[in-house]
C-alpha cells in the first residue's frame, strides 16, 4: 500500500514545480526536455519511471519488475547526483554547492525528496 502511494507522489512531484524562483516555476518535466542541456537532464526521468514501477509493482502484490530495491533507491541517487555530484564534478566548491541546497526549491522538488526517502526506509515484512 505505502509503494503504491510513494511512488504515486513521485510521478505526480514530476510535474510539480521543482523550482520556483522569480514567479517563474520549472518542473522536473520542463528541466528534463529543456533544450540546450547535457546528457545529465535525462537522468530526470529516473524518477518518474521509478514512480511507476512502485506503483506497478505495488498493485501487483509485490511483483516489481528488477525488483523494490532499485526503484526505492533509484530516485534519491538521482536527486543526490543532480543537485550534488554532478555540480562538483564539474568543478563548483563544495561548500558552494552546499549552500545553494533548499534554495528556490519547489513543491514537486519537495515531494519527491520526501517520498525518496520515504520509500528507501520503508521496507515491508515479506
Amino acid at each position: 500500500m505505502y509503494s503504491i502511494i510513494l511512488g504515486a507522489i513521485l510521478l505526480i512531484g514530476f510535474f510539480l514545480p521543482y523550482f520556483s524562483l522569480f514567479g517563474m516555476n520549472v518542473s522536473g518535466l520542463k528541466m528534463a526536455t529543456a533544450e540546450g542541456g547535457d546528457w545529465k537532464q535525462y537522468l530526470l526521468f529516473l524518477i518518474p519511471l521509478s514512480g511507476l514501477m512502485l506503483l506497478v509493482g505495488g498493485v501487483n502484490n509485490g511483483n516489481y519488475p528488477l525488483g523494490r530495491g532499485l526503484w526505492t533507491a533509484l530516485p534519491l541517487l538521482t536527486i543526490l547526483f543532480l543537485f550534488i555530484g554532478a555540480p562538483v564534478i564539474d568543478g563548483q566548491a563544495i561548500g558552494d554547492v552546499f549552500k545553494a541546497l533548499g534554495k528556490g526549491y519547489g513543491i514537486g522538488l519537495w515531494l519527491t525528496i520526501a517520498a525518496s526517502v520515504a520509500a528507501l526506509a520503508y521496507n515491508p515484512k515479506e
